[in-house]
Formats: C-alpha cells, structure tokens, sequence
C-alpha cells in the first residue's frame, strides 16, 4: 500500500493493532516536523525515532513500511512546487474530531521539529509560525460544534497550518524547495 492510498482510518488501525499510543495526524505531523527539520527518511534511523515517538518497543514491519512511504509521500508533498501538501486528518463529519486531529498534527510537528533540531536560524515568520502552531496544539476543539460558520473557522485554521508547515519546510530545506528532487541532504542523526 503507497502512502497515497493509506487512509487515516488504515494507519489508525496500524497503530492501534501495534499498541501505538498516539494517532495518525500526530504521526503524520512528527514525520513532516522532521522533514522540516532536516531529517530524511532513513529506514534504521526512522524506525528507531517513531518506536519512541509510538512508546513501542519495536515497529511491525507493515507500520514500519507505511510509516517509511508516508514520510517519503510527505517529502515529495512539502518539496512540490504546486503547494500538494495536506496534513492527514480525520474525514469525520464531526467538527469536533477533526479540530482534535489538526490540534494533534501541530503537536506531532513541533515534536518532530525538536526533534529533528535544526539549527539554523529561522526567520521571523518561521519563528512565529511556530508559536502559532503550539498555540493552535493547546486548543480545546473538542467543544466545537458543527456548523457553517465553525466550519468555515477550521478550514481557515487548517489552510493556515498547512501553508505554515510549507513554509518552515521550505526555509530550512532551500534546496529541495529549489529543485524538489535532492537526495543528496542528510539523514536524521
């Protein structure tokens, strides 16, 4: 199964099956907070990180290899010069779930960001983005009710987490921003 075609619901079953602690818009921010970071998806390393991101000590190899290829599609995703990037989210119906999954996503990424410990200096509007997104981790979506209006409000959210995670992407990692095909860059350490 590529990363294009597993589905929220699949990976949450991955997880669950493994005894997995978080879910899979956590998992999916992790993994693009250590892309921007640096990181590339290295099999023996990647495997280490997410069994300690998970709280496992190992990862079954079909998580494992799903992991691997949405941490490539996610690469490719935040490199892409048509802005094709999406955070994984949950598709419920429900407003509240899928505030919780965004809230969720922009943990996992400022984990995985850490993580990944760029060190380099980032602008001002990476740096603010940033607070942003740990500002949007704290939120209480859990009360949001479903609505227009609401509606309207998470989508604004989510386009703005996205665009925000393009961009710190694209700051600390210009030259894949540059030509979106570097398999040159260094692995997470």
């Amino acid at each position: 199964m590529s990363a294009s075609q597993l589905s929220f619901d699949d990976l949450a079953n991955q997880i669950v099956a493994a005894g997995g602690r978080i879910g899979p818009s956590e998992l999916h921010g992790f993994i693009c907070g250590l892309l921007a970071a640096g990181a590339r998806p290295d099999k023996s390393r990647w495997q280490k990180e997410l069994a300690e991101f998970l709280d496992l000590e190992a990862i079954p190899a079909d998580l494992a290899r799903n992991a691997l290829a949405l941490a490539e599609q996610s690469e490719h995703d935040l490199s892409d010069k048509d802005f094709s990037f999406q955070p994984l989210l949950s598709g419920s119906d429900e407003l509240a779930e899928r505030g919780q999954t965004l809230c969720l996503w922009c943990e996992g990424f400022l984990h995985g960001f850490g993580i990944g410990k760029y060190s380099g200096e980032l602008l001002p509007t990476s740096s603010e983005a940033l607070r942003d997104l740990a500002e949007i981790a704290q939120l209480d979506a859990g009360s949001m009710e479903n609505g227009a209006e609401q509606e309207r409000e998470l989508f604004e959210v989510q386009e703005y987490v996205r665009m925000a995670a393009l961009n710190i992407f694209v700051e600390c990692n210009p030259s894949l921003a540059d030509d979106g095909d570097d398999t040159s860059s260094p692995t997470l350490h």
